[in-house]
């Protein structure tokens, strides 16, 4: 068996989308990442959200974050077919370095001298 990678996948959908538009986009993904060896570990949903900078259009869109154990293949394929879907904005896949659960020790900062 092939090493899995752990990934994270932001969405940004259309404001205008139906609840069932939204559900068939996150379906699909998660077929397509259980489908090939890949696991679905969470899904955030950030709910609607002020854009930045408008996007074709649009001021607003849904958020969700996906976070997935896959092979690179898997994650080409989410890729692509994020990139035809017309339901979405924006997306953008990330390598996560550390599996999702584990955190690091938060940095102590050294002690400052001071000067007399």
């Amino acid at each position: 068996m092939a090493k899995l990678n752990s990934y994270e996948l932001v969405l940004i959908l259309r404001p205008d989308a139906t609840d069932e538009q939204r559900n068939a986009v996150l379906e699909r993904a998660k077929d397509i990442i259980t489908g090939d060896q890949g696991v679905m570990l969470r899904i955030d949903e950030w709910g609607k959200k002020r854009l930045a900078y408008e996007i074709k259009h649009m001021l607003e869109g849904f958020y969700y974050v996906l976070y997935f154990d896959a092979l690179p293949k898997t994650l080409d394929e989410v890729t692509r077919v994020m990139r035809i879907t017309d339901t979405v904005l924006r997306f953008m896949a990330v390598r996560r370095t550390k599996p999702l659960g584990v955190q690091e020790p938060p940095a102590v900062a050294e002690p400052v001298a001071e000067e007399a």
